[in-house]
């Protein structure tokens, strides 16, 4: 996928999208997402507050696309702001730890609290996160629940880097697809 800014012909059509990442606190969220825009990783973790917002540029198909990229926090706190969050989401990756059973079982409720606000169906990414150490949720669990809600589903290592430009991809490649087609640009 070809993410480098390139001179916009004039045909080629400008779209800034936003995608939220939802789940509980301390499965990687933040650690997808600066793995994914600035190569890093920290092994000290420290929660977001409210959102973090970064941005991420891409052309597909000429066309221009820049994923603004909403890191929500979990904290229960936040949980009326939160949904503010929510409100103009065109795209969701929701990420549970591999390592921690209870994260996946509360997918339900970050399933449903999306769907509370968002109301449409959007195209959703599932990440089983920290298969750098031995998961104890199985990949098999990710996919069935995956498909139970129409979404797609990848497994990733935010500290490895593994599989974390797969799932941005997916997602673009989801948004090209489906989203772009219905937008204003």
């Amino acid at each position: 996928m070809n993410d480098t800014p390139q001179p916009r012909s004039p045909s080629s059509k400008r779209y800034i999208l936003k995608v939220i990442f939802l789940g509980d606190a301390a499965v990687g969220k933040t650690s997808i997402v600066a793995r994914h825009v600035a190569s890093t990783f920290r092994e000290n973790y420290i929660p977001s507050l409210g959102a973090n917002i970064t941005s991420r540029d891409y052309n597909i198909g000429g066309n221009d696309i820049t994923l603004l990229i909403w890191d929500i926090a979990a904290q229960e706190g936040f949980g009326r702001v939160r949904h503010e969050y929510y409100n103009g989401a065109k795209a969701a990756f929701i990420v549970y730890d591999v390592t921690r059973p209870s994260t996946f079982e509360d997918l339900i409720y970050w399933i449903g609290d999306l769907d509370e606000v968002i109301r449409k169906k959007i195209p959703l990414i599932l990440i089983g996160n920290k298969i750098d150490l031995p998961a104890v949720v199985s990949a098999h669990s990710g996919e069935r629940l995956a498909a139970d809600i129409g979404a797609d589903f990848i497994e990733t290592s935010a500290k490895t880097g593994e599989n974390v430009e797969m799932a941005f991809e997916k997602i673009v490649r989801r948004l090209s697809g489906t989203t772009l087609s219905t937008l204003p640009t």
